[in-house]
């Protein structure tokens, strides 16, 4: 109990003292013209009723503060950080609560609607989201120039409970993106949490949201790692300043192989082990770093032929502060076999597809001259400025580039090189309001040397409750 705390109990206590202390002398000039047995048992009988009104202030103290206590831990339950979603940054909105009945859960409801309009210059085959990979090398691929999607709106409802393990907290989010453009229900975050463990389906431990730039596109850079998936979880603190953590994730892979010809299938993926993460991360005054690296086994068979090899990652991100307006996000990945993690070359317009012979296969492993299933290099990175003007108004501005070092099977159209590009400037009418105006640019390459570009021009405005 603090000295705060304290002080208006010891007050009403010196204050019930002191009327009992005159209380007493009133009494004995009252009754002084009594006989002494008579006056001892008149000051008794006041004694004891003294006594218990100043327990029933000590009881309602004790009560009070009880409560002053409780509306502490709640008030620092239900002020928990938010979680920086993708890709809305710099854009707040109040703590929303509801306390259920019968229960010491909290809940709080959350969301936002969100409008795009898109104008593309190229053949990009992601309509919402700027995805380099999915440039098309073809003309006449898409039949549109603009689009308008609300595919950024998103819902989440989320929960505190204390336990005697510590406050229980769970998600469920959903958002509404479709690469068409289309509004389709999209689960994003179904995830449990409680001291140091978590499980569920969330962010992956290799990436890093926090490093995300302040954009209005939804994709985000070209080289970003960016995987959501069902995992469990630790995390625990090993200093001031720093925490480490460890995932077990679902496995994924995205072979180099076109697992499709004319409708059958080539082969079948093996995940026989979960992925493995750990990650570092440490806070300072000038910003924060994050270290994170993934193992993982890649794996295929066919009806005579099964092979393994290992997958391995390191991803370093971060957030330096310049000035207080000014700071750079940044990240640099590298491995092999980590194709499957990162935004383009998980995606390839090229990657999928049924029945055609075109199909390149993805980017995580492949077969090398020998035939032997070996691990695809890849390396990337993005580097974004942020100046924040005054409250109400920021820009960004940034630069990604990946590279994948292809396998000599790999088909023509394997995506080799791409580049990515933004510039904004955004506006902040209310913590619940955003708006503004993006430019984007990106462009690609494949194995055989075809190239294609895009650049598109994206005004976006949001809505949060």
């Amino acid at each position: 109990m603090t000295n705060k705390t304290l002080a208006p109990v010891k007050l009403r206590l010196l204050t019930t003292f002191s009327l009992a202390t005159l209380s007493m002398l009133c009494s004995f000039s009252a009754y002084s013209e009594q006989t002494d047995e008579e006056r001892i048992k008149s000051l008794e009988q006041r004694l004891l009723e003294l006594e218990q009104q100043v327990q029933k202030q000590g009881l309602k103290s004790s009560t009070a503060t009880k409560k002053s206590q409780k509306l502490v831990i709640e008030k620092k339950v239900l002020v928990i950080p938010k979680t920086k979603q993708r890709p809305s940054y710099h854009f707040t909105s109040p703590d929303k609560s509801i306390l259920l009945s019968n229960s010491e859960t909290t809940l709080q409801l959350g969301g936002q609607i969100w409008l795009d309009a898109i104008y593309n210059n190229g053949e990009m085959t992601n309509r919402a989201g700027f995805q380099t990979s999915s440039i098309a090398y073809e003309n006449d691929v898409t039949k549109d120039n603009t689009l308008f999607s609300v595919g950024q709106s998103f819902l989440s409802l989320k929960s505190y409970t204390p336990t005697d393990y510590g406050i229980m907290t769970t998600r469920f989010e959903f958002d509404m993106f479709d690469k068409s453009g289309n509004a389709d229900f999209h689960l994003t975050q179904l995830w449990g949490e409680i001291g140091d463990f978590g499980a569920g389906q969330t962010f992956s431990g290799f990436m890093d949201i926090h490093s995300f730039p302040n954009m209005l596109d939804f994709w985000g850079p070209n080289s970003m790692v960016f995987a959501r998936q069902p995992q469990v979880r630790y995390t625990t603190a090993v200093s001031n300043s720093g925490k480490i953590m460890f995932t077990l994730e679902k496995s994924s892979s995205d072979f180099a192989l076109p697992k499709f010809s004319t409708g059958s299938i080539l082969y079948n993926d093996i995940n026989e082990l979960p992925d493995l993460t750990v990650s570092y991360l440490h806070e300072a005054d000038f910003g924060y770093i994050k270290s994170a690296m993934v193992f993982r086994q890649l794996g295929y068979e066919t009806a005579t032929i099964k092979d393994t090899t290992l997958g391995w990652g390191l991803n370093v991100t971060g957030s330096i502060t310049l000035t207080s307006t000014d700071s750079i996000k940044f990240q640099m990945a590298y491995g092999k076999g980590i194709g499957y993690y990162i935004n383009d070359s998980c995606c390839s317009y090229y990657n999928t597809g049924t029945g055609d012979l075109e199909d390149t296969g993805g980017s995580d492993a492949g077969l090398d001259a020998n035939g032997n299933l070996t691990a695809i290099p890849t390396a990337g990175g993005f580097a974004y400025y942020n100046k924040q003007w005054n409250e109400k108004w920021s820009s960004a501005i940034g630069y990604s580039y990946l590279t994948i070092n292809n396998l000599v099977t790999q088909k023509d159209k394997s995506l080799k090189n791409s580049a990515y590009s933004t510039a904004n400037i955004i506006w902040y009418p209310d913590g619940q309001i955003k708006a503004g105006v993006e430019v984007q640019y990106g462009d690609v390459q494949s194995k055989s040397g075809l190239q294609g570009d895009n650049y598109r021009i994206q005004a976006s405005v949001g809505f949060k409750y």
